[in-house]
């Protein structure tokens, strides 16, 4: 295992690319010594001391309760899902070491720091599951292909659990192959290329066939539709709330040019896109146009299922409004983070 003072890295979480992998660095403008450039610099307010997560309760595929925090790139929503994940008892106040993907080659992947959630935490009881996706989700491969395969971009229904999901360029790589999916994947979320597709869906365009059966394949990057997602999860009995992270949009655009795609049209375009997307959800579950679940029951049936919670709120108001929203997600803790306004730096830059 690393010594500690090697992996003073802050937040740091690994991807899939090309033919092997990118990690994915946040927090500090750091590089890989390939042309495998970084991603993600974000307004990450967390500077915890690095600790080891316990082992997760793998008795259930679905978990019983999801917070999906939901925002456009570089609108703080990796500060929020860090926050709610300590605040659920899903994520470990001083991180967690988690290990990268092997590569095409079957090479193993290094171990390295997690310090945010990046992309899902789960409570060691199973019980709970933070996920953090951002609006488009994904790496092509550095900011500049970001922004020239834009167009293939694709929405997808869900974001499916963590055991089912698998990426569509490995799916032939013989060593994945050898990993079949649980059998929850099919008996409990009902992902199968063999189901019907009238009643189930198995998250994305890409059902899983033969040896790939029971997993969901996703393209490198892409949208989850918010209004799909959470009535996928609601058909298989998941008590779900979803959280949008919304920030002002001159800023969030200058952190999403700086780090995920520098051409201002595209930008524009994936944020527009995200905005339809959050703004369908909370149309249709939000307080004042929320539907009701289709034929689930949970306690918070009568509440909304999509909430907002802004970025420059959170950082003016602090406590108050953070305990406001916990008590809207049904999280009794009184954690408190390390505020520090990522605003900042774009404010003084414009004068």
């Amino acid at each position: 295992m690393p010594e500690r003072n090697t992996l003073a890295i802050i937040g740091i979480f690994a991807w899939d690319i090309v033919d092997q992998f990118q990690h994915l660095l946040i927090g500090m403008n750091c590089r890989t010594s390939q042309e495998m450039s970084t991603l993600m610099l974000m307004d990450s307010a967390f500077t915890p001391s690095l600790n080891r997560l316990p082992e997760a309760s793998r008795q259930s595929i679905l978990p019983r309760r999801i917070i999906t925090i939901f925002g456009s790139e570089s609108s703080g929503s990796t500060f929020l899902a860090t926050t709610l994940g300590i605040a659920s008892g899903a994520f470990p106040p001083n991180g967690t070491y988690v290990t990268t993907p092997s590569d095409r080659n079957n090479n193993t992947g290094r171990v390295i720091v997690e310090r945010v959630v990046a992309k899902r935490a789960r409570s060691p009881n199973g019980d709970i599951e933070i996920q953090h996706i951002s609006l488009p989700w994904g790496w092509w491969g550095s900011a500049k292909r970001n922004c020239i395969l834009a167009a293939q971009t694709i929405t997808v229904d869900a974001f499916v659990p963590g055991p089912c999901f698998r990426f569509d360029y490995e799916s032939t790589w013989e060593h994945r192959l050898e990993v079949k999916a649980p059998a929850g994947c099919r008996e409990e979320a009902h992902i199968s290329g063999n189901n019907n597709a009238t009643r189930w869906t198995c998250g994305t365009n890409n059902c899983g066939q033969g040896r790939n059966d029971g997993y969901a394949l996703y393209p490198r990057r892409f949208f989850v539709n918010i209004t799909s997602h959470l009535e996928w999860y609601l058909q298989r009995g998941v008590d779900i709330t979803c959280v949008l992270s919304v920030r002002d949009r001159s800023i969030s655009r200058a952190g999403k040019m700086k780090s995920h795609c520098s051409d201002e049209a595209v930008a524009t375009l994936e944020e527009e896109t995200a905005r339809s997307i959050m703004s369908e959800a909370l149309r249709k579950y939000g307080r004042r146009g929320r539907l009701k679940d289709p034929g689930i029951s949970h306690d918070r049936s009568n509440e909304e299922r999509v909430i907002t919670v802004s970025y420059e709120a959170l950082m003016g108001l602090r406590e108050p409004y953070l305990f406001d929203t916990y008590k809207m997600l049904g999280i009794n803790s009184s954690f408190v983070p390390d505020f520090k306004d990522g605003n900042e730096k774009y404010v003084k830059a414009k004068h």
